[in-house]
């Protein structure tokens, strides 16, 4: 038996971090699901679900009814022993959340080699299935140039390659290489880059970011473990939502003093500082589904 989670877990100084936060049920489950289950590989209890969501102020109803909205969109697969109910990452979960990660835990992003990957989209395509696809190049963080056209600086291409042939969309993207001709000005593409990707936009939910999490970064050392996991699941879930607005950009391309810098720091900083402790709370509350 797994330990029952205190009444009154997360102290009032703690429980500033979540102030002003919308949290919706099938958002935040997701992050628990993408940051703390997903490595593991495990089917979760849907009670241990309900007693880490409480911590947020969800209801047990809520968590059923996301479990099963969860299921029936394909981001989980349920598996019921006796009168328990276990979910687990779905395949097409899985390879959602994996994608999610590679951008997520890159705190310190790579060198930038000058070139840009373009995704030509085929104008026979259907509407339905250009919206779809518009969504997960956008969420890998592929600007839109124009309707059919779509760029990103350093694109993963094994997540790129694995959402064309999920989507079965590879032979109606034509994915291209470029780069910038020193001959020409550089200002027309940082202009037209930062037009198309929103800095502004991005600028503003960096700056929200660090101004929610900083205060917490000298407290690290006093939290306890579910304090920990508190602030590690609002932190990646917030830092997602700020990502599916950043596109990456390289250094070089980026205004100066650009936030992003000091609030990808800023993330990795109170991760590492909450991940331990964390991680005991979760072995300690978190009971799975049993093997044959």
């Amino acid at each position: 038996m797994r330990q029952k989670i205190s009444s009154d877990p997360i102290s009032k100084a703690v429980g500033k971090v979540k102030q002003g936060l919308v949290l919706r049920a099938n958002s935040l489950m997701m992050t628990i699901y993408g940051d703390a289950i997903a490595p593991r590989g495990q089917s979760i209890w849907l009670g241990s679900l309900i007693s880490l969501l409480e911590l947020f102020g969800l209801s047990h109803r809520l968590v059923r009814t996301s479990a099963f909205r969860l299921t029936a969109g394909g981001w989980l697969t349920p598996t019921h022993i006796g009168r328990r109910s276990y979910y687990a990452l779905s395949q097409t979960g899985l390879q959602r959340v994996q994608h999610a990660q590679r951008r997520i835990y890159e705190f310190d992003p790579p060198a930038w080699d000058g070139l840009w990957t373009l995704a030509l989209l085929d104008h026979r395509l259907r509407a339905s299935v250009r919206q779809d696809l518009r969504r997960e190049l956008q969420w890998e963080g592929f600007g839109q140039i124009s309707p059919n056209l779509f760029a990103h600086p350093q694109v993963d291409h094994q997540s790129l390659q694995e959402i064309l042939k999920t989507k079965h969309v590879e032979d109606h993207v034509a994915v291209l290489s470029a780069s910038h001709l020193a001959a020409y000005s550089h200002q027309a593409l940082e202009h037209i880059m930062h037009q198309t990707f929103s800095l502004g936009e991005v600028a503003a939910a960096w700056e929200q970011l660090i101004t929610r999490f900083e205060p917490i970064q000298t407290e690290l050392h006093q939290l306890d473990p579910a304090e920990s996991f508190f602030v590690r699941t609002l932190l990646i879930h917030e830092y997602r939502r700020v990502l599916l607005r950043d596109p990456h950009l390289p250094e070089a391309l980026l205004p100066k003093d650009w936030e992003g810098l000091q609030g990808r720091q800023l993330c990795k900083t109170i991760y590492q500082g909450v991940r331990s402790a964390s991680e005991l709370f979760l072995t300690a509350h978190l009971e799975i589904a049993p093997t044959a």
